[in-house]
């Protein structure tokens, strides 16, 4: 299990855990002290432009031990604050069975990476308590909200991920699950820091994926479909080929397969890849 399950997880995958959605919707601060971290700001927790930045400048320098420092550091707060986790579909669909409220909204990321217009960008989804008070953080909830039943989410959910949008759950001020995320690189900043700078704000999943080489046809339908840059296809055999190293287990290939010739296998199943997070 990732160090997340071990620690807020009881036993099992720690966002399928209900505790982790029942953050008391208010808390009782004293007379003139202002919220503090993830409560005050959700966006203002993660990884911001100052850290993307110095990891460019310490990497243009090839000072490899300037980029850990950077990265350890950032972690640090962003472990105690707000992270994310990739989660394949089914996991996403059974999240929608647990939390409530669920109030779709627009993407941040979306947003300010590729200009998106808030009336076609609404592919994020808050959840929980904190979803009654989204007007304290109007930036954030660009564009409102619209709360939504746990049957029109999975609708929306089953929309984003045909259309190749990475599904993750977040937290804000952890373990507090407050979001679900879809979104695809290089709009999402998660994954493109991840897959850019190797930033593990953004964790893997628990599953891998992993072709049936005997059943794929080389149709390249799944081709296209990976955000993380783990699916290729052999040109000298015609097949899709996974990165197994490289896989986030979000499970976009395996839906986009027709002839069922991609698996996800329990990430903890492999030794190679147990620890790799």
């Amino acid at each position: 299990m990732c160090w997340v399950c071990e620690k807020y997880g009881n036993g099992e995958k720690w966002y399928l855990n209900p505790e982790n959605y029942a953050r008391r919707l208010y808390k009782v601060r004293k007379e003139g002290k202002e919220a503090a971290g993830a409560d005050a700001d959700p966006q203002a927790a993660g990884m911001g432009a100052g850290v993307v930045a110095e990891l460019v400048k310490a990497r243009i320098s090839g000072d490899q031990e300037w980029e850990d420092e950077i990265k350890r550091d950032a972690l640090e707060h962003a472990y105690q604050t707000h992270f994310g986790q990739v989660v394949t579909l089914d996991e996403y669909l059974q999240i929608l069975d647990t939390a409530y409220p669920l109030a779709k909204m627009t993407c941040g990321c979306r947003r300010v990476q590729r200009g998106m217009p808030d009336e076609e960008n609404f592919t994020c989804m808050g959840i929980g308590p904190g979803m009654y008070k989204w007007e304290r953080w109007p930036e954030t909830y660009h564009g409102g909200v619209e709360f939504v039943t746990p049957e029109e989410a999975k609708e929306w959910a089953m929309m984003n991920h045909k259309e190749g949008r990475v599904q993750t759950v977040d937290v804000f001020g952890t373990p507090y699950i407050g979001g679900l995320c879809q979104c695809e690189y290089p709009g999402c900043v998660a994954v493109r820091n991840r897959i850019d700078y190797d930033f593990k704000f953004l964790l893997k999943g628990h599953t891998v994926a992993k072709v049936d080489r005997e059943k794929c046809t080389g149709c390249k339908s799944c081709l296209g479909r990976c955000q993380f840059k783990a699916l290729n296809l052999e040109v000298y055999t015609n097949k899709a080929y996974i990165d197994l190293d490289q896989c986030f287990g979000c499970g976009l290939c395996v839906t986009a397969c027709p002839s069922g010739a991609i698996e996800l296998l329990d990430r903890q199943s492999m030794p190679g890849l147990a620890e790799n997070w």
